[in-house]
């Protein structure tokens, strides 16, 4: 009898053991990749200790001829400047591409930009409608001549007006390029009819305002649904459909108001995402915007990039290293926590953090949640597989390019895995 209590016993305990043990989590650790291993010691060696961009320009490079051999004549490039916020890396650009079409998102920017003799004379398109206050104070700033260059991005008739009042007041003729919704449904003109209304309102104050063409932005047709079947099919499907929508617009404005399409007109569109299926059975637009995808942060990691390289990193050098995960008010059972998740075996204390990033080099690290984020000394969690000491660096790759690019206000440049100069950013 008593045998038989015992072996039950045994039998629970050894089932729970089981369970416990299929449930524990696994160990995600790995170290370094050959790629960030060698960046690594680059880094102890000649870096400044302290949290970096990088960019990899033998990436940049492969990246940009991609780039170059899915854009063919005559579509026209238009470099998309807040995904790349700087000067020389603007000129790296523009030297590989000989494009000098800009495409602008920031008043600050643009004053900037229409300061330097260099830039001055590009073509520039807004990215999204300004406030007025925005338009009169690029005004202020801006010689007149460079000012009616730029084409200014509407989006209502109401903001039309406005424009189209400050036109009056300076005695200036202003670029105008419509915003339609070629199915992102983010705003812009919804229908033919109230483009062509907005045409019409052009066309009675042409002494004010010109029509330049037009704007449809669709990054929604890289995210068709898509159960059965072909993804790149889906969206080259979806991107014709877009497309038609495009050419109501046109071929509305043509009827109603031929004067006005009688010159070459900006048709813009396109984006990271759809850039390539422009080489297509496109006979509509005529003008591509691309920026995130010469230097690939997360948010662009989709089947229609996947020629692209990752080219852009965050490196945070490691602090302190510190065995287990200690918690205070629980250090008597903090023990506990690295046996039961092997990802908790070392903590790891970085020179910066909270990065609008995700952790690429050593694999399995993660943020401790019970810490919280610092932007001052991040903490984050391994196994010992991640094999990391003091003064090694932590690799990140950012969600967006512009925002941590801007924070950090320069760029290390790599070339071949070694260190080849810096490049200053801009805020935006």
């Amino acid at each position: 009898m008593f045998h038989s209590k015992s072996l039950r016993i045994f039998f629970v305990v050894l089932l729970t053991i089981l369970f416990v043990f299929f449930l524990r989590p696994s160990d995600e650790g790995s170290p370094y990749s050959g790629y960030f291993s060698k960046l690594n010691r680059e880094l102890r060696e000649k870096g400044f200790g302290k949290p970096t961009v990088i960019l990899d320009l033998d990436r940049l490079d492969q990246n940009l001829k991609t780039l170059s051999e899915n854009l063919p004549p005559p579509l026209n490039y238009r470099i998309v400047v807040k995904s790349l916020p700087s000067l020389d890396l603007l000129r790296y650009i523009i030297k590989f591409t000989y494009s000098k079409r800009l495409m602008v998102f920031h008043s600050g920017d643009l004053v900037m930009l229409l300061g330097d003799p260099e830039f001055s004379s590009f073509d520039i398109l807004l990215g999204k409608p300004m406030p007025i206050r925005a338009l009169e104070d690029v005004h202020k700033k801006t010689n007149p001549d460079k000012f009616q260059k730029i084409h200014w991005l509407v989006d209502t008739e109401a903001r039309l007006t406005q424009y189209l009042d400050f036109a009056k007041k300076k005695n200036l003729n202003l670029s105008i390029v419509f915003e339609i919704d070629v199915g992102l449904h983010r705003g812009g003109f919804a229908s033919k009819e109230s483009s062509g209304t907005a045409l019409d309102f052009i066309y009675k104050n042409q002494d004010h305002l010109r029509f330049d063409g037009f704007m449809g932005y669709e990054p929604h047709v890289a995210s068709v649904p898509n159960l059965f079947g072909d993804k790149n099919e889906a969206i080259e499907k979806a991107l014709l459909s877009s497309l038609a929508r495009y050419e109501e617009f046109i071929l509305e404005g043509k009827k109603s108001f031929p004067s006005l399409f009688e010159k070459e007109l900006i048709l813009n569109g396109g984006g990271s995402k759809t850039y390539r299926f422009y080489q297509k059975e496109n006979r509509i637009v005529n003008d591509i915007s691309v920026g995130s995808a010469l230097v690939m942060p997360t948010d662009f990691d989709v089947i229609t990039l996947k020629e692209h390289k990752p080219a852009l990193f965050i490196a945070a050098p490691v602090l302190k290293k510190l065995e287990g995960t200690n918690i205070p008010f629980l250090e008597k059972l903090s023990f506990l926590f690295p046996l039961w998740n092997p990802n908790l075996q070392v903590t790891y204390f970085t020179y910066g953090g909270a990065y609008l990033a995700k952790k690429e080099s050593p694999g399995g690290l993660f943020d401790n949640s019970l810490f919280g984020a610092s932007t001052n000394q991040g903490i984050l969690n391994g196994s010992r597989l991640t094999d990391l000491n003091p003064d090694d660096y932590v690799f990140f790759r950012p969600t967006q390019s512009e925002k941590v690019m801007a924070e950090m206000g320069e760029v290390m440049l790599v070339r071949n895995g070694k260190i080849s100069g810096y490049w200053k950013c801009f805020i935006n």
